[in-house]
């Protein structure tokens, strides 16, 4: 079995050229992949995003290597594409998962004719299922599958209980992992699946659940020790939703990180409020375990908004968790939101505002997106309908941010439509004016005697 997965590009390198960012690469089609190689398929990964491939690029190299089936994942804002991509393909059998084939099945199924199969929620058991049938999906839960005309839905499946169950990734799938950045060799790992929290603009509770499963710190240091031992990885960045959720769990990770003298370093996602509350003891003591760096969904300034999206913190933590990493040494990441539903131009300039207070060592500044499944989405399809907000999901074009050397580009893709009190093109101006004014200097920022570089991850 000949089996080719594509992590879906997130523009068309048809039409512009793709910048030098870094992409973390696709742990969900990474774990896939080792899984079908394990159990003896001939596995291919094309991470068109990573490479900035055109649609016929991308078509053409999956045909070159002859798959029995196509795995591709789909979002909202690439389901245009990966349609343009799928009915281009001329292989057996096509399949496709991700967030949009989730959360909206049917839909997908309809939009795009040509697809076979459908896997809904995480994929790893239903890939070993389906392999293991020849991928006839009678039976098999957690499927779609289109039966002559009809739009068979299968039985979900239930989430996976124990994360330590599934293989560490192969990372020879990836042309991106490990990787160098500022002077470290770094990979990226999960060691978590669920959210827990209300955010209205978020899908993953949706997608992985609303309880956090994790993986348990002797399998999470397994991998690390493997990335060291295989790759010479000094560096790892956790993409789990909130890294320090648990404030004992991280404790015990630091410790067996010190007990083993394995000289990682490591960066994590972590929320305002969790950080304030852990306190400067518990920042002191992760640092002396690796942790270079924290990064924040921050979201905005007004607390009006921050209430309005149900984001469950306030600008008081933002400032009490930035300072405390600040007075430990560990370096700090903010990602900043223009246009929620309602918001004025004058919540916004106090969301830049907050940003400049904080004075965060790097900071993104992004236009909002209402994924289908999200709070945010179901209240607004009531208002405008589904068809203009697919308009709005899509990847629409770059916005110009007129700043030398800038490469913030996979960060700022601008809306053709906007649901807030401010006009598509108030909203790219106020993105232009956040990133001169935090970047004045392009993607190095000067302040305090000191430089500090945007980091692309």
């Amino acid at each position: 079995m000949r089996i080719t997965f594509i992590n879906s590009p997130l523009q068309d390198y048809g039409k512009t050229e793709k910048r030098e960012y870094y992409t973390n690469p696709p742990l969900g089609l990474g774990y896939l992949a080792t899984i079908a190689k394990n159990m003896g398929c001939d596995v291919s990964l094309i991470d068109a995003e990573a490479l900035g491939l055109s649609p016929k690029k991308i078509v053409r190299l999956t045909e070159e290597q002859k798959p029995d089936v196509v795995g591709i994942n789909l979002t909202a804002p690439t389901l245009n594409l990966g349609k343009q991509i799928i009915e281009q393909l001329r292989v057996p059998k096509i399949m496709v998962g991700g967030p949009d084939a989730t959360i909206r099945p049917k839909k997908v199924m309809e939009e795009i004719p040509r697809v076979n199969i459908l896997v809904r929620g995480e994929g790893e058991l239903t890939l070993e299922h389906l392999i293991k049938q020849d991928f006839n999906p009678v039976g098999v839960n957690g499927v779609y599958y289109r039966q002559n005309k009809d739009i068979i839905p299968n039985l979900d499946r239930e989430l996976i209980k124990n994360l330590n169950s599934l293989p560490f990734i192969d990372r020879s799938f990836f042309v991106n992992d490990p990787h160098f950045e500022n002077e470290k060799f770094k990979s990226v790992i999960i060691g978590s699946r669920g959210c827990p929290y209300l955010c209205t603009f978020c899908s993953a509770p949706i997608t992985s659940g609303r309880k956090i499963r994790t993986r348990s710190i002797d399998n999470i240091i397994g991998e690390v020790e493997s990335l060291k031992e295989e790759y010479g990885v000094n560096a790892v960045h956790f993409l789990d939703n909130d890294f320090i959720y648990n404030k004992e769990r991280v404790l015990n990770l630091a410790d067996e990180l010190q007990r083993r003298n394995l000289g990682i370093n490591w960066r994590a996602l972590a929320r305002v409020d969790v950080t304030a509350k852990s306190g400067k003891e518990f920042l002191e003591k992760i640092k002396q375990a690796g942790c270079y760096q924290l990064v924040f969904g921050i979201e905005s300034g007004s607390q009006r908004i921050l209430d309005l999206i149900k984001k469950g913190t306030t600008p008081e933590q933002a400032r009490e968790a930035i300072r405390l990493c600040k007075e430990v040494g560990i370096k700090t990441k903010a990602y900043y939101m223009f246009g929620f539903p309602t918001e004025t131009l004058q919540e916004m300039n106090q969301t830049l505002e907050h940003a400049k207070q904080l004075d965060t060592d790097t900071a993104c500044f992004v236009l909002v997106k209402a994924y289908p499944g999200t709070e945010m989405y179901n209240s607004l399809v009531e208002k405008y309908g589904d068809k203009q907000l697919q308009m709005y999901n899509h990847l629409q074009g770059e916005v110009p941010l007129d700043l030398p050397n800038q490469n913030f580009d996979k960060y700022h893709i601008g809306n053709d439509v906007s649901f807030c009190k401010a006009s598509p093109e108030q909203l790219r101006s106020m993105l232009r004016k956040a990133y001169n004014i935090y970047y004045p200097h392009g993607n190095k920022r000067k302040t305090q005697n000191k430089t500090r570089e945007l980091t692309a991850a």
